[in-house]
């Protein structure tokens, strides 16, 4: 008997919903990593605290920050090949290995090298996780329960951003490693020994009889398991074990690449990304009152209130999905003109103290009603089963390369001037999202806005 059998005797009906919050608990370990960068950064910038032997430099700090990006941008690409021949599970157990061997070195590193390597390797995890967990996921849980348990994965990203906000400020920087690898360790068994093979891997490179006991053990509760079957041998024979370049090979392939990536760029662009992962650094410039990681804090608790706003509107059909796009973009674009402002001429102004703190969290709540979820929403519908698997990958790849100079050039540019940038991509955005996304929106989101029950 597989162990991950065992593991469904022993949770019985509830097999599938241990499988869903174990690998929604890769985004935890995730997240973690991704927001890592605000609340330890400062202090290795500083002597107190920090576990190296002197306080990093500016442009230390810069890159330690931003070349994560570089990593999640090489590890969707790392993976597409291996992912056909090993199988989604098994990539999944391999890239586990990755935080607790990074954290566990964190924990004794005591040079900027092995800081930048590790981060690097984290970054690889990250973006390898966020390419192959959720269509894992997808594959692995019945139709009448995906929608309901890959929600949870929103609450568990946010449980690893507001970890790294709160607790890795309060424990010393050693403490915080040694925390995040032991979390990770116990992922990596879960994952590795919980875990089942795919049903498309199972039909692929097993036969017909081990993907239907694998079925009937997912399925302890579904009448009839013949139907679901007979689906997944037929879409199975569409997927394709070519290379990424094959979505360069027809103008239809690239037409599906641009309408993927475009509004993830304008993510990444509008400069809540960069906000979440300096955020303290941030209100460290300003001359706010209130202690820079308590303001960090309050930003990021409230970004969760807004978290189910966006598919409610859609699914009551309130508001189209390029509306609710395009007035996320005006209201973060506003706000980092304001901020962009605040920089230039305001920083020294003491009755305007409080502005920051106000616009930042307005900014992220904001961002987080629209301009978060509907650009995943829309990467999940453009690519054609053929090209699924790479179409994503590549998409995921351009986002995370993306975010990097932002990071890189953050002590190297006047605060004002990156605001500024970041307000003149959202315009862009609305401008995008007005001419082209519009007059097919309604097509793109009607098979989304049918999954949300509320």
């Amino acid at each position: 008997m597989a162990t991950w059998e065992k593991f469904a005797a022993l949770f019985g009906d509830f097999y599938n919903i241990f499988v869903a919050l174990t690998a929604h608990s890769m985004f935890t370990v995730s997240c973690l990593s991704f927001a890592w960068s605000s609340s330890v950064l400062p202090k290795l910038l500083e002597s107190q605290d920090s576990p190296l032997q002197k306080p990093i430099t500016a442009n230390e700090s810069d890159l330690i920050g931003a070349i994560f990006y570089i990593g999640a941008a090489i590890g969707p690409l790392c993976f597409i090949s291996v992912v056909n021949k090993l199988g989604r599970k098994k990539v999944l157990a391999i890239i586990s290995l990755i935080p607790p061997i990074a954290y566990g070195i964190l924990i004794f590193a005591k040079s900027v090298t092995l800081y930048i390597v590790c981060r690097t390797f984290l970054g690889i995890y990250v973006g390898a996780a966020f390419s192959i967990q959720p269509v894992y996921l997808a594959e692995v849980l019945a139709m009448e329960e995906r929608a309901f348990l890959m929600s949870f994965v929103t609450l568990f990203s946010f449980i690893g951003v507001f970890t790294a906000f709160t607790v890795g400020h309060f424990i010393p920087v050693v403490h915080f490693n040694g925390l995040i690898a032991v979390l990770s360790t116990i992922v990596l068994i879960l994952v590795t020994f919980g875990f089942p093979d795919s049903p498309y891997y199972v039909i692929q490179h097993e036969n017909n009889r081990k993907m239907m006991v694998l079925l009937k053990k997912l399925r302890t509760r579904r009448v009839n398991v013949n139907e679901e079957f007979e689906e997944i041998q037929n879409r199975a024979a569409c997927e394709t074990e070519d290379s990424w370049l094959q979505i360069f090979c027809t103008k239809d392939n690239i037409k599906a690449l641009i309408s993927a990536t475009i509004p993830l760029l304008l993510q990444s662009s509008c400069g809540v990304i960069f906000l979440m992962n300096y955020n303290q650094l941030i209100f460290m410039q300003t001359s706010i009152t209130i202690s820079s990681h308590y303001c960090s804090i309050i930003v990021v608790s409230l970004t969760f209130s807004t978290t189910f706003l966006a598919p409610i509107l859609l699914k009551r059909k309130k508001i189209t999905p390029g509306t609710l796009l395009m007035c996320c973009l005006l209201g973060v674009g506003v706000c980092n003109i304001i901020m962009s402002l605040y920089f230039f001429y305001g920083r020294h102004i003491s009755y305007l103290s409080w502005l920051p703190l106000m616009v930042l969290v307005c900014s992220v709540l904001i961002y987080n009603c629209g301009l978060d979820p509907i650009p995943w929403m829309i990467l999940g519908n453009s690519y054609p089963v053929s090209i699924s698997a790479v179409g994503t990958a590549v998409s995921i790849s351009i986002f995370e390369l993306s975010v990097f100079p932002t990071m890189f050039l953050f002590h190297k540019v006047n605060m004002s001037y990156l605001f500024l940038f970041s307000s003149i991509c959202c315009a862009l955005g609305i401008v995008y999202v007005k001419f082209v996304v519009g007059p097919s929106e309604e097509l793109i989101f009607e098979k989304i806005t049918r999954n949300f029950k509320f």
